[in-house]
């Protein structure tokens, strides 16, 4: 069984004023994912990385933070009684209802003590806490509503990836439909298992260890860079095909994930990047869909910062990077 890596080299010619008007070609490759057929764009230079950026104004004042000790108590939604507990406590993090919820089951974990916390200062434990508080919740909606499927464990950190809040918090989504792309996933990927009688996943960590796409491994989980990136440095974790349905809340794969994590964001820093997003896709026991984590980077948070969601993401679903996965896999390598 072979994946097939799909590439196409497109080039564009014109007279250049950075060339004193001589005649230049730029190539842009065009990249198809092996399990759904989307489409990434590598665009070289097209991702600016602002020098030292200042951003302690904005990050560094707590007043009136939901999140923060002391408030998140008394300030947060407190779940119904079918959870179980009014909120729910793993260390450091903190769940609780979503007010402003995205479907029937949406919570959202304070995930630190701390009001901000740079990137490459995160701790194993604080994801694994915060992955523990996710999980227990994704199980407790399971054992609740039998037609609740799909479910996805999402984190957005800092302005440029949509959070409104600068206190580190995921969020849980569970419900009996999944998002677009959550769905076009799981579907590819069992059609690719009745026709191969083998997780896609498993398949793809399989053919691409050893080469430069394949950063790591983390006890039960293998990290990659995919071929066709969803955006900007994408790291995949992928639990290994004996682990389906919703992890262990205190179980090594949680912290399997955590760890990635942490060496994943050490990886951004190192390159002067400072915001990123998280989705982790469960779905409930099927041999082909293994939790998968997918993490990209995004703008630099600045006093300026720009968006990085053009009209080629927003409108047309075209994923754009600067740096081809090859490139950023082997770097990330080094810091696992």
């Amino acid at each position: 069984m072979s994946i097939q890596f799909e590439l196409d080299t497109q080039e564009a010619t014109f007279h250049s004023p950075l060339e004193e008007f001589e005649q230049t070609t730029v190539e842009t490759e065009i990249r198809v994912d092996p399990l759904t057929g989307r489409t990434t764009r590598v665009v070289a230079d097209n991702f600016l990385l602002p020098k030292d950026p200042e951003i302690d104004d904005s990050v560094l004042d707590s007043e009136g933070c939901f999140f923060c000790p002391g408030t998140v108590e008394e300030a947060t939604p407190t779940y119904p009684e079918w959870v179980g507990t009014d909120r729910g406590k793993s260390g450091e993090a903190t769940s609780f209802p979503n007010l402003n919820p995205y479907g029937s089951y949406s919570n959202v974990i304070a995930l630190t003590e701390e009001h901000f916390v740079p990137i490459d200062e995160f701790t194993t434990e604080q994801f694994a806490d915060g992955l523990c508080a996710a999980f227990q919740y994704v199980r407790d909606v399971f054992d609740h509503d039998d037609d609740a499927r799909f479910a996805s464990v999402n984190m957005n950190f800092l302005r440029p990836a949509g959070s409104s809040l600068i206190h580190p918090h995921m969020q849980t989504l569970v419900d009996d439909r999944g998002t677009n792309e959550q769905r076009r996933i799981a579907d590819a990927a069992r059609e690719f298992y009745e026709e191969h009688d083998e997780s896609y996943w498993s398949e793809l960590a399989m053919q691409v260890r050893g080469g430069d796409r394949y950063v790591a491994e983390t006890g039960g989980v293998h990290w990659l860079a995919p071929f066709a990136p969803k955006h900007h440095r994408h790291l995949v974790g992928v639990a290994a095909q004996i682990h389906t349905g919703v992890p262990a809340p205190r179980g090594d794969v949680a912290h399997d994930f955590a760890e990635g994590l942490v060496n994943v964001l050490s990886y951004y820093a190192s390159v002067g990047l400072n915001s990123f997003n998280v989705a982790m896709f469960i779905e409930r026991d099927d041999p082909a869909l293994p939790p998968v984590m997918n993490i990209t980077a995004r703008s630099v948070f600045d006093e300026y910062y720009w968006s990085d969601a053009t009209y080629f993401t927003s409108l047309h679903d075209e994923s754009v990077v600067d740096v081809d996965p090859e490139t950023y896999g082997y770097e990330a390598h080094k810091f696992f």
